[in-house]
């Protein structure tokens, strides 16, 4: 299970900015049943190793979790030499 365990240790990294885990439990609440508290416990369950999440719950929090792209403008031509 190396791939799991790198997988949370990213994870863990991502959740650390104050208030982040609550934004994702709130978006989760918006997508699932549940409230948002419940999420938030769930969510540090899960950090805490104390549950396992689903396939398509980490799928969802890769979506969540993953850094925002930078959008390129069309507007800027890229030169070809």
């Amino acid at each position: 299970m190396k791939t799991y365990h790198y997988w949370l240790k990213k994870l863990r990294k991502r959740a650390q900015p104050s208030g982040t885990l609550s934004q994702w439990a709130e978006l989760l609440s918006q997508k699932n049943e549940g409230s948002a508290e419940l999420w938030r416990e769930y969510l540090q369950a899960i950090l805490d190793e104390e549950e396992r999440p689903s396939l398509d719950l980490i799928l969802d929090l890769d979506h969540i979790a993953a850094p925002a792209k930078e959008e390129s403008s069309n507007d800027e031509q890229i030169s070809l030499w």
